[in-house]
């Protein structure tokens, strides 16, 4: 009988326990609202997790990527618009000095205007981002034109910038070399290719010397068309990152719910299994409480 009593009494204590143990685990999980917190709550539901944790800090990384040069084409698409709109300053300057009304001395005149947009268009070319790196210099971080003594704008960039990774193997090209828009643009004169800083001085010159511009519209507007056709290939790239980051966002919002499945605690659920096992734990601590004040006289009646 000793040993029937024992064992009553082991098992009694081995139950409680183990009710103790699972009400400490589910006040836990009501206190920090997690039902994994460590490998031992879920072995495979923690795998999980850490699985969906590192696609996330993945998504994170191409996401900033994709903000990064959403920032440097923005940024761009800003300088060119500006440029634009100078050119188009030039070209209004080109149609009135080709008007035979005009004296030498008003021509010499609007050449000082050209001059200074002359050098509003190299200030903007030397444009740099938010990180003080050059937009238009290609791969070099140097200033991409620089003006001499006799007033020549030359390109001191070289090649093209990086790509920018944004996700699944894909980058793209976040901003522009300035040699490809405001260089090669071909001539009226069927001559070697120049370049928008070039069109831009000769016309003054022309201007300064008092000469009618004649035709000089057509290498402007060829200078125009360049930087039109940058800031189209700018709102396509843009179109396209912003296709990016709704896939990124939209992924971050299925891990987000795959993650609280897995490791987010059911309140109500956890809330009512507490009560259940605190109800079993009581009556347990109970049977306990009254094997152990038995005695053997007790026992015997």
């Amino acid at each position: 009988m000793r040993v029937a009593t024992s064992l009553q009494f082991d098992r009694l204590r081995d139950r409680m326990g183990a009710l103790s143990n699972k009400a400490d685990a589910l006040n836990n999980q009501l206190s920090s609202t997690k039902r994994i917190t460590t490998p031992s709550d879920d072995a495979a539901g923690y795998r999980a997790l850490t699985a969906l944790k590192r696609a996330g800090a993945n998504s994170d990384a191409e996401l900033t990527n994709v903000n990064l040069a959403t920032s440097l084409l923005d940024s761009s698409a800003t300088a060119l618009a500006s440029i634009e709109s100078q050119l188009s300053r030039v070209k209004t300057i080109a149609i009135s000095a080709g008007s035979s009304t005009l004296s030498d001395e008003q021509r010499k005149s609007l050449s000082a205007e050209v001059d200074v947009i002359l050098e509003d268009l190299v200030r903007v070319a030397n444009t740099t981002d938010a990180r003080g790196t050059p937009l238009f210099s290609g791969d070099s971080t140097a200033t991409p034109y620089v003006v001499d003594g006799g007033g020549k704008v030359t390109f001191t960039g070289k090649g093209e910038a990086g790509q920018v990774p944004i996700g699944d193997g894909r980058t793209i090209a976040a901003t522009t070399s300035g040699q490809n828009i405001f260089g090669n643009i071909p001539v009226k004169a069927g001559g070697p290719p120049s370049d928008m800083f070039a069109i831009v001085k000769a016309f003054s010159d022309k201007l300064k010397s008092g000469a009618p511009a004649t035709d000089d519209t057509v290498d402007i507007q060829a200078a125009m068309t360049s930087v039109v056709n940058a800031q189209t290939s700018i709102g396509a790239r843009g179109a396209r990152l912003e296709l990016e980051k709704g896939r990124l966002e939209d992924l971050a919002l299925t891990r987000e719910a795959d993650r609280s499945a897995i490791e987010d605690a059911d309140i109500p659920a956890t809330i009512t299994e507490l009560k259940k096992v605190m109800t079993v734990l009581d009556a347990t601590q109970a049977s306990f409480g009254k094997l152990t004040s038995l005695s053997l006289f007790n026992y015997l009646r």
